[in-house]
This record gives structure tokens, C-alpha cells and sequence, in this order.
């Protein structure tokens, strides 16, 4: 439905003619016929008026990076493509505005799933899914996503700049919960629960947590990779770990 979309507004002739010609004319024409996308992704991420103005020109150079791109015969939609390539570009602006910006691990696990499922079902759908399709894509309720777009809002990057209690708050942890147990996955208000109690680690201790479940290594790998020996590793996983327990109960 989405290449039959595309093909009636006469898009895919377009990228065609495009990828055979390289013309620089049919690229910009390409690229302004879009730009309400890259508006549209930039009000959404600016802090004001002025930032806006910035964003959009990041986002153009994301859109000429997609329209040069795009393989219009692999049937996603273009829409769907250049709002990934887009979004990135943004985000790579802003973090390199605010490199000390130190955003908690609960909130990047909710809001790079929320950005999963939704540039999944975009290329499904071919088109902006509902709140409601997104809570089923993410097995959450409804509020759940509704909650995790407030928690978007309270931590847009400029304008956290400038604190230390890293956020608006804590997240409503009853409104993103699992609507259905999935075998081999922790429910997402578990998830967010144990993130909470790993930023509360000391520094090294989180490291250890990432190195020793996250990337799987070992003791020994890790003691190699830190500098420390393996008895110090064991030592700091027994610590780390009666401390997490005693954070999560």
C-alpha cells in the first residue's frame, strides 16, 4: 500500500529518474518538496525560535544525506527513510552542543524503544502510526506512551543543559507497564526500576555492571580491559550487586 501511495503521487518515478541522472536539480527538487518533514522534526527538538532555525538547516543536510540515499526498490517508504536519517542528524547536532549531558539509562532504554516501534510501523503502515499502535507494537498501554512523549518533552537536550537533578522527575512507572508477560524479557516497569538503581552506582561500579552483563565479558576480560585484577572485579560484582538489591526492594 505504501509503494502504491507513493508511486500515485508520482515519487518513485522521481527517485528513479534521480538515481539514474544524479542530477543536482532533481536532488533539490526532491529536497524542497520535503522540507515540511525537516520542519516538522526541528519544532519538535528546538528549545525556541532561534534553535528552530538551526535545527532545520542540520535537518536539510540529514535530507539531502537521504535523498541521495534512498533505494526506492526496496519498498519502504521515503517518508519513513528520511525521518530516521533526519532525527539522526539532529541528534548528533545536539549532542555535540551538550557533550556533558549526562541523560539517565531508563529514559534512553523508553525512548530509543519508542523510536523503534514507531519508524517500524511507519515503514508498515506507510504513515504516522496512533498512539494506540504503538502501545501494541511496545506492549505498553496507551498512557504508557503518552507518558514516555511527556518524559520527551521534560528532557529535551537544550534545555537540560543547565541541570543536575537530570529531569522532571521520576517516571510514572504505573502508567508504562507490560500490557502481556513475554518469555526472555524483563516488563518494562522492571527495566526502568533496575536502570534507576544502576545510575545510583558509583562510577566504576556502573562500568563493571555494563562491561560484566551488558557486553557479557568476563571477570578476567574485564579486570584485563580496566587495569585491575580479576579478585578486585569479583569483589566489586558481590558489592554491586547486594547494593542493587538492596536499591530494587
Amino acid at each position: 500500500m505504501a509503494v502504491q501511495a507513493l508511486q500515485a503521487q508520482g515519487s518513485d518515478p522521481e527517485f528513479e529518474a534521480y538515481a539514474k541522472s544524479r542530477s543536482l536539480e532533481l536532488r533539490d527538487r526532491i529536497v524542497l518538496s520535503h522540507m515540511g518533514l525537516v520542519k516538522s522534526i526541528a519544532s519538535h527538538h528546538a528549545a525556541g525560535q532561534a534553535q528552530r532555525d538551526d535545527l532545520e538547516q542540520v535537518g536539510c543536510v540529514g535530507l539531502i544525506k537521504a535523498v541521495e540515499r534512498y533505494d526506492s526498490t526496496l519498498g519502504v517508504p521515503f517518508e519513513a527513510y528520511a525521518r530516521t536519517v533526519v532525527t539522526g542528524e539532529i541528534f548528533h547536532y545536539l549532542r555535540d552542543l551538550v557533550p556533558v549531558l549526562r541523560v539517565p539509562r531508563w529514559y534512553r532504554t523508553l525512548n530509543r524503544r519508542l523510536h523503534e516501534s514507531h519508524d517500524r510501523l511507519v515503514v508498515t503502515l506507510g504513515r504516522e502510526p496512533t498512539h494506540e499502535e504503538l502501545a501494541g507494537d511496545m506492549n505498553i498501554q496507551v498512557d504508557g506512551v503518552k507518558e514516555i512523549l511527556r518524559l520527551r518533552d521534560s528532557y529535551n537536550l537544550m534545555s537540560l543543559s543547565d541541570r543536575q537533578d537530570g529531569g522532571e522527575g521520576p517516571p510514572r512507572i504505573d502508567a508504562i507497564r507490560s500490557a502481556r508477560h513475554q518469555t526472555f524479557r524483563l516488563p518494562v516497569e522492571d527495566r526502568i526500576v533496575l536502570d534507576r538503581a544502576v545510575e545510583q552506582l558509583a562510577e566504576f561500579e556502573r562500568r563493571v555492571v555494563e562491561l560484566f552483563f551488558y557486553k557479557d565479558l568476563t571477570q578476567t576480560e574485564i579486570a584485563r580491559r580496566l587495569g585491575f585484577s580479576q579478585k578486585h572485579i569479583s569483589r566489586t560484582l558481590a558489592n554491586t550487586l547486594r547494593k542493587l538489591k538492596e536499591e530494587i526492594r
